[in-house]
């Protein structure tokens, strides 16, 4: 049995290592693609401004993340396992209670994921301040872009942003 706490493949799947690597190779193209110097060296060149359809790179991650949760969902029932995709807690040996529902199980795996930082005083909505879910729908490039800490997580957001044309400051 397998706990997951509300999506199978928790964080990495749903919103971190997958869909941010596809959106840091999206990106790294759009940024190869603008260096003509680069380009050029290669002996290719470019006529015009390279573009890139947002929506377009939003929707390339989203497919990852469905086509990855899928293929870890159907191994788990391939291998008989129970998925539970609801919060829960470990009540007892062999004894989860996830809802109103109490469930006994042999072996369980508890899978809950984890959530994104805010620090205290700090109200996110989703629009002005966001969190790395919301920046991964990618439902707008901003011209101007803080970020606060410079882990691995911030920096890919860095990566991702500035390629597709925004300034960042690291706070």
């Amino acid at each position: 049995l397998v706990l997951s706490g509300g999506d199978v493949g928790g964080t990495c799947v749903n919103r971190g290592c997958v869909p941010s690597k596809a959106l840091l190779a999206a990106a790294g193209r759009v940024r190869e693609m603008s260096d003509e110097k680069h380009l050029g060296a290669l002996g290719i060149q470019v006529d015009g401004k390279i573009s890139y359809d947002r929506a377009g790179v939003a929707a390339h991650a989203s497919q990852l993340v469905a086509k990855v949760r899928g293929g870890l969902e159907g191994s788990l029932k391939n291998l008989g396992v129970d998925v539970i995709e609801a919060p829960g807690e470990l009540v007892a040996p062999q004894t989860l209670k996830a809802g109103a529902q109490t469930i006994k199980a042999k072996d369980i795996i508890l899978a809950p994921g984890s959530l994104p930082f805010v620090p205290p005083g700090i109200e996110t909505d989703g629009k002005t301040v966001f969190t790395s879910d919301e920046a991964l729908d990618l439902a707008w490039v901003p011209e101007w872009v803080a970020i606060i800490g410079s882990g691995y997580i911030g920096l890919e957001f860095s990566d991702v942003y500035t390629a597709l044309g925004s300034e960042v400051t690291f706070i």
